[in-house]
């Protein structure tokens, strides 16, 4: 009898201590604002769409895999549906080596896909919207960076100086380095990605910005390198900006995602949204959760590109109090399934 006392207590004492544990946790996540992501289904789509207008979308990872080209099935259609439903849809994109001129080539590569050229927000054409309309440059512009970047500023009136291979010779003596010629009118200097990056073209950088008041901007500054094979890892735009900044001891205006300016450039030309209406659709809970999380705003992960459903889950429980926050109020498999979606209700 006294065992089967003994035995029950411990059961006892053992379920109280799980409900305890689980109280707690679901306490802490509380506390840290955790959100607990919506899967996006038949049963809740009405709801969500009656919810925004405006649809805020990244391309690479969303329209198409991640290596930039290989398409994902049924896009088209789903941007069709959603547009039928009168639905404002942005193309908001990190990738700072093309102009938006390229992203319309590639749309009209996806048969049946619907955009406009007013639609796509490239962080090549935020970045030169930005020194036009925030900072009111009207002098020259010092870029590392790609055509993409100098069409952009090209088409604002804005000049600019510095893409493609640099003429002046490479040098670490001070005397060769003093004879190279800077322009005397640079207002801005602005980095972004640039295959012909050498240690010239850093040097005018950082002494252009000597000057207190030469505008320091960068595309994006997220990413420092990925792996493009075993054992290989390509240097990409936030080294870059991570090195003048180093040498300059400057910081730069992040324009690309996750920070709030290519939003305000958004705002520049559709100045009529509204943050309570609007949603991020995206794949990397780094750049567009984060996006989303920087102003406020809703978000849908789309599990076609970097984040899947653990990283997620790692967020959630992450003893990072910054990692917690980065998820989406909603996800789904891919944006392509919108189209079926609406098919259903």
């Amino acid at each position: 009898m006294l065992g089967h006392i003994a035995n029950a207590a411990r059961t006892c004492t053992k379920y109280v201590f799980e409900c305890f544990q689980i109280s707690r946790t679901k306490s802490n996540m509380a506390a840290c604002g955790s959100v607990q992501p919506e899967k996006l289904d038949a049963s809740n789509i009405d709801a969500v769409l009656d919810k925004y207008d405006t649809f805020l979308l990244d391309c690479d990872g969303v329209l198409w895999r991640t290596d930039h080209f290989t398409p994902i099935p049924g896009i088209a259609a789903a941007i069709h549906a959603l547009r039928q439903l009168g639905k404002r849809l942005l193309f908001v994109t990190n990738n700072s080596l093309h102009a938006r001129e390229m992203y319309m080539d590639k749309f009209k590569q996806l048969p049946g896909f619907e955009a406009e050229i007013d639609d796509i927000f490239s962080v090549a054409y935020a970045s030169a919207l930005y020194l036009k309309h925030i900072a009111a440059v009207n002098k020259m512009v010092y870029v590392i960076g790609s055509t993409g970047m100098a069409h952009e500023l090209d088409n604002l009136g804005i000049l600019n100086t510095g893409i493609g291979p640099d003429p002046d010779p490479v040098s670490h003596n001070p005397d060769i380095l003093r004879k190279i010629p800077l322009h005397p009118d640079v207002q801005a200097v602005l980095v972004g990605f640039d295959e012909y990056i050498n240690y010239t073209k850093l040097y005018k950088a950082v002494s252009y910005l000597t000057n207190v008041e030469c505008f320091y901007v960068a595309t994006n500054d997220l990413e420092m390198g990925v792996l493009i094979g075993p054992g290989k890892k390509q240097p990409v735009t936030g080294a870059l900006v991570a090195s003048v900044s180093a040498a300059s001891k400057r910081q730069p205006t992040v324009i690309g995602k996750p920070h709030k300016y290519i939003f305000d450039c958004i705002l520049t030309r559709n100045p009529n949204i509204t943050k309570e209406r609007t949603v991020i659709i995206g794949d990397s809970l780094k750049a567009d959760i984060g996006f989303a999380k920087t102003l406020g705003i809703d978000s849908i992960l789309v599990l076609t590109g970097v984040s899947k459903l653990e990283h997620i889950h790692r967020n959630q429980n992450s003893s990072n109090s910054l990692s917690r926050t980065l998820v989406p109020n909603y996800y789904i498999p891919s944006v392509a399934d919108f189209s079926q979606l609406l098919c259903t209700t």
